[in-house]
C-alpha cells in the first residue's frame, strides 16, 4: 500500500500484516496528534520511504521512535528501534480499505474519560504494552 503525508513531500510504500486498527489513549500519541492515534501493522522492513529528505525520527522511548515529516508534522510511523515492530498512521495510508477495523485500544488506562468507542475492543494498558515490548 501507498501512502504520504499531508503535504506530499513523504511518499512512502508498506506492506500491511493484517486489516486490524489500533488506536492509542497514551500521552504521547495524544499530545502528538491532539487526539488518538490510529495505526495498522506493516511488515518492518517493508516500510520504504521514497524521499527521506523530509523525514525526521524522534526518539520516544527506550525502545520506540516515531517517524514524521518535519516540513506538515504529520505523524506516520512508530517503531521498535531493533525494527521487529513497526505500524504506519492508518490515515497516511492513500487507500484505507473498506475491510479495517477497529480491534484494539492500547494504554487504555491513560484515555481521557470524556471520549469512548462505540464497538468492543480489546484493551490493554501501559503495562500490557510494556510487558509485550520488552518480550519483542
Amino acid at each position: 500500500m501507498n501512502g504520504q503525508c499531508l503535504c506530499g513531500k513523504i511518499k512512502f510504500e508498506v506492506e500491511i500484516l493484517n486489516h486490524e486498527v489500533h488506536a492509542c489513549h497514551c500521552s504521547m500519541c495524544r499530545r502528538q496528534t491532539s487526539g488518538i492515534l490510529m495505526s495498522i501493522d506493516i511488515k518492518p522492513e517493508s516500510l520504504k520511504i521514497h524521499d527521506d529528505s523530509f523525514l525526521s525520527i524522534f526518539d520516544s522511548s527506550e525502545w520506540g521512535e516515531r517517524g514524521f515529516c518535519k516540513a506538515c508534522g504529520t505523524s506516520l510511523f512508530w517503531r521498535l528501534k531493533n525494527n521487529e515492530y513497526a505500524n504506519v498512521n492508518v490515515f497516511a495510508l492513500d487507500t484505507p480499505r473498506h475491510d479495517f477495523q477497529l480491534v484494539t485500544e492500547i494504554y487504555i488506562d491513560h484515555k481521557p474519560a470524556f471520549y469512548a468507542f462505540s464497538n468492543f475492543t480489546q484493551q490493554l494498558t501501559e503495562a500490557d504494552i510494556v510487558a509485550l515490548m520488552k518480550t519483542e
